[in-house]
């Protein structure tokens, strides 16, 4: 059977969508799954576990490329189940049209309840699940029922060509004497994130400890250069800690080139953002700084593995807040301040002790 996952967003929100893909195949190994993403993400979901076929949308496109390629493609993937799980809802028109028999996923807005035959109604923003799990559900109308006593069998897994990736290693002069630190400050989105200035002191602790043991790599695209000031200027104000920090615009290369080089990683320190996913999906021991605010919590959108190789730090406040930030007016602000330095460098200094285990 063929089947179309439609998740036409962000990177992380597509990689977290991946599970049910797994699930899919665990319950029938001959079905051919094919996803419909943006172009931020169609080539990392081509490595994915799990995915058969990938067709890229751009939701910027005019609106007669748009439907000439939605026409194309329901005309030549003949499906027998189509789900929507974030991004445009015109594939989902296109879906009903069609008259694909089976159309399952998420009901949110009015639309949804016209295209989607067996969707569902989640009420998300209480997090009581795993942004996965709450998409792994979305298939239950399909007896595609998912086990948490499985639950690692279905996390999102990238997979990785290691000869290019040593070779990607070697292109970045990256010694194979030295481990390697990816450090990824930036974020998109209205999720809170700790200050740049704390990643460069994080930064300049790691170096005074383990000194030319490590490489120090800070990644980033254009979008996330407000996220660098701090951290550029704090280091520049040490000589031989700015001669061993190396930046990496993702976006000169791209991010196949940038998925084999964190493979290559030892550490990956970063916010609640798709490159953090990556680095879950890749296996990349990692220390993630999250909001306390419930539908940027960590208990929706935390690294899907989440083991003794992962050290997740929230602020020790007791936030009310459902979906945004009160400001000024909360007694706790800013909340992500309360995260010392301190406290993710001794969650760092965890993970690196065990890398010699």
């Amino acid at each position: 059977m063929n089947i179309l996952i439609n998740r036409t967003d962000a990177i992380g929100d597509t990689l977290l969508s991946t599970p049910l893909a797994r699930l899919i195949k665990e319950k029938d190994k001959n079905a051919h799954i094919a996803f419909l993403v943006s172009p931020r993400s169609g080539d990392l979901i081509k490595l994915c576990e799990g995915i058969d076929e990938v067709f890229v949308y751009d939701s910027n496109w005019p609106l007669v490329k748009k439907i000439s390629f939605l026409r194309n493609l329901f005309k030549n993937y003949k499906m027998e189940y189509y789900f929507h799980l974030g991004g445009s809802f015109l594939p989902s028109f296109f879906a009903a049209l069609n008259r694909v028999k089976n159309r399952g996923g998420l009901r949110s807005k009015i639309l949804s309840f016209l295209f989607l035959n067996k969707g569902i109604r989640q009420s998300r923003s209480t997090v009581v699940m795993h942004e996965s799990e709450y998409n792994m559900a979305l298939a239950a109308p399909f007896n595609f029922h998912f086990s948490s006593s499985k639950y690692d069998n279905y996390r999102p897994i990238i997979k990785i060509n290691t000869e290019q990736a040593k070779l990607i290693r070697k292109e970045e002069n990256i010694p194979n004497t030295k481990k390697l630190i990816i450090i990824h400050p930036g974020m998109s989105g209205h999720t809170l994130n700790w200050s740049s200035r704390n990643y460069g002191k994080l930064i300049s602790l790691l170096y005074n400890k383990y000194g030319d043991d490590f490489v120090y790599m800070v990644s980033f695209t254009p979008s996330d250069e407000p996220y660098l000031i701090g951290l550029r200027d704090y280091i520049s104000q040490d000589t031989k800690l700015n001669k061993s920090v190396k930046y990496f615009d993702g976006s000169v290369k791209g991010l196949i080139h940038y998925a084999h080089l964190l493979s290559e990683a030892n550490l990956f320190i970063g916010p609640s953002t798709g490159t953090t996913h990556m680095a879950n999906s890749l296996d990349i021991p990692l220390v993630a700084l999250y909001s306390p605010i419930k539908v940027q919590s960590s208990m929706r959108w935390g690294p899907y593995k989440h083991d003794n190789s992962v050290e997740v730090i929230v602020p020790d406040v007791v936030c009310g807040e459902t979906k945004y930030c009160s400001g000024a007016s909360c007694p706790y602000y800013e909340c992500m301040s309360k995260i010392e330095v301190e406290e993710v460098y001794m969650a760092c200094a965890r993970l690196i002790e065990k890398l010699d285990e």
